[in-house]
């Protein structure tokens, strides 16, 4: 009796080891860069008031852009070779955000994926919970319960494996996405560059440094 409960209960721990590699948050890539060349173009545009935004470039520059942004209103922030602009010209911004359209869309749907993750990784949360309890149960067991105690986890395990299947698809599509973001994004950096040098000649770009 002793030798089996032992047995089962070192099962289920390495059961809920793999569970706590398994139902660990993915990140889905949502941060900016830390670092990147100093010419290339970085730029934080919020097309609207709702707070989203979009863009490329480091975490200084997407600080730097919140700080420097009033209100709820369209905004544009650019650092090109080292030299940082903001822009509020609305036909500017119309013509930016058309430029970022293509990227927007991608992140609607990088965003459903991201959704979807969390409610798997939730319901991989509630199924650890289950395999935690049956495993404290195992451990009190007699050895006549051993056999339906074990059967109950096995079958956690398996839903854990599928979940975790799930996970790593998922997984897969959001990686697929976030190349497909960046391809957009290096589409986009002439557009921009150009934009931006067209409203400093029409004096609609400020200079903040």
């Amino acid at each position: 009796m002793i030798s089996a409960s032992s047995a089962l209960l070192r099962s289920a721990r390495h059961t809920l080891c793999a569970l706590a590699l398994a139902s660990a948050p993915l990140l889905v890539g949502s941060a900016p860069a830390q670092a990147e060349s100093a010419d290339r173009l970085s730029y934080v545009f919020y097309a609207d008031g709702s707070g989203s935004s979009m863009g490329s470039g480091s975490s200084d520059d997407w600080r730097r852009a919140n700080a420097l942004r009033a209100g709820n209103a369209p905004f544009l922030y650019v650092r090109d070779n080292g030299t940082a602009y903001v822009v509020r010209d609305p036909a500017t911004l119309a013509r930016a955000k058309a430029i970022m359209a293509p990227q927007q869309a991608l992140g609607r749907r990088q965003g459903v994926l991201g959704k979807e993750q969390g409610e798997l990784g939730a319901r991989q949360g509630k199924l650890g919970a289950e395999q935690g309890r049956i495993g404290r149960l195992m451990s009190d067991a007699r050895l006549r319960e051993m056999g339906e105690i074990g059967r109950q986890q096995a079958e956690l395990g398996r839903q854990q494996a599928q979940l975790g299947a799930q996970q790593a698809a998922l997984g897969a599509k959001q990686a697929e996405l976030g190349q497909e973001q960046a391809r957009l994004a290096a589409l986009a950096q002439p557009q921009l560059r150009a934009l931006v040098a067209d409203a400093i000649r029409r004096g609609v770009a400020q200079r903040v440094d």
